[in-house]
């Protein structure tokens, strides 16, 4: 059995911030889709909030691949001010579906932050509770980065329920995965676009 960690950090973007009309900062996206691509490769799943300059990240894994990751954040320069706010042993991951979920909840955050008397997120001032309220409030979130590629899997997979053999199942996650990388890079072709227009 695997020996499975689960890391909370915190750092700040030493990225500027880049007007948008988009769902998620460009320069985020990025990072976003860098950190997909490697937590697949590493067997790596996650979430991963931003706010006010400020990255809230869960990390789960294999401990040797969290911990190899960890390290090279600390010397990652979009990151500064990194902090472990909670490392602990886990039986199962909380989030098996997402190499790294992007959650965008600037209404429910800032009702959260306010019931703990914040105006800001500032995850630096966050005590355990408040760090387990978060996590909680991230868990049950949707990925509005995800929500078109799960519609178009949605409406294109029309595998039988009566049919589950192995060769279907094999080939219905491979079509799965081919579609939502393909969705991906449309999606980071188009951020790309915009960024060049406005530049």
């Amino acid at each position: 059995m695997k020996n499975l960690v689960r890391i909370i950090y915190i750092s700040r973007t030493t990225l500027p911030t880049v007007e948008t009309t988009s769902e998620i900062d460009p320069n985020i996206a990025r990072i976003l889709a860098k950190s997909r691509s490697n937590n697949r490769k590493n067997g790596l799943v996650g979430v991963l909030y931003f706010g006010d300059g400020c990255f809230f990240q869960c990390l789960e894994g294999e401990e040797h691949a969290v911990d190899t990751l960890y390290e090279k954040l600390l010397k990652d320069p979009r990151h500064k001010d990194i902090k472990l706010l909670a490392r602990k042993q886990i039986k199962k991951l909380s989030f098996p579906d997402w190499a790294m979920k992007y959650v965008k909840l600037e209404n429910e955050m800032k009702r959260l932050l306010s019931l703990y008397g914040h105006d800001v997120f500032n995850p630096y001032e966050f005590t355990v509770e408040m760090t387990q309220s978060v996590m909680g409030l991230l868990h049950g979130a949707n990925d509005p980065t995800e929500n078109d590629s799960k519609q178009f899997l949605a409406s294109t997979s029309n595998v039988k329920q009566s049919n589950h053999d192995g060769s279907n199942l094999v080939r219905r996650a491979i079509f799965m995965a081919s579609t939502a990388i393909a969705i991906s890079v449309i999606t980071l072709s188009i951020l790309i676009f915009q960024i060049l227009r406005q530049g």
